[in-house]
């Protein structure tokens, strides 16, 4: 019972999809060696279960799908995204950084380069 019930509290939380997707793998084994069966629907199920809400899109269409996905379909289509997140991070991250710079640059190029003044402005009158 014990097994079980911390299978199904499993959370994806801090951890990287692999360490997630081990740490059910883990419960599911130590299930297994005390003679209880997991499912693969139970396995997936758990899995969805236990994932943020980044995740929306891949829980959709698991659980959309007409034919049930394997727990290694689901582990392939969960690594791939949460790749696939990391490289749209980095590309968010590295544009915010190059805006960001681009901004200083206009700044502190606008304080070295003197002031507009029409030509008349520094001759006198008359």
């Amino acid at each position: 019972m014990f097994y079980r019930r911390n299978l199904h509290s499993q959370r994806k939380g801090d951890l990287n999809m692999k360490e997630f997707l081990m740490k059910i793998k883990s419960c599911c084994d130590n299930l297994a060696s005390c003679g209880e069966v997991v499912s693969e629907h139970e396995h997936v199920t758990t899995i969805l279960n236990g994932l943020p809400p980044e995740y929306e899109s891949v829980i959709s269409i698991v659980t959309a799908s007409q034919v049930p996905y394997t727990v290694q379909g689901v582990m392939s289509m969960l690594l791939d995204a949460e790749t696939r997140q990391q490289v749209v991070s980095s590309e968010i991250s590295g544009a915010a950084n190059l805006v960001s710079h681009q901004s200083s640059e206009s700044a502190n190029s606008n304080d070295s380069m003197p002031a507009y003044r029409p030509a008349n402005a520094t001759r006198g009158c008359g």
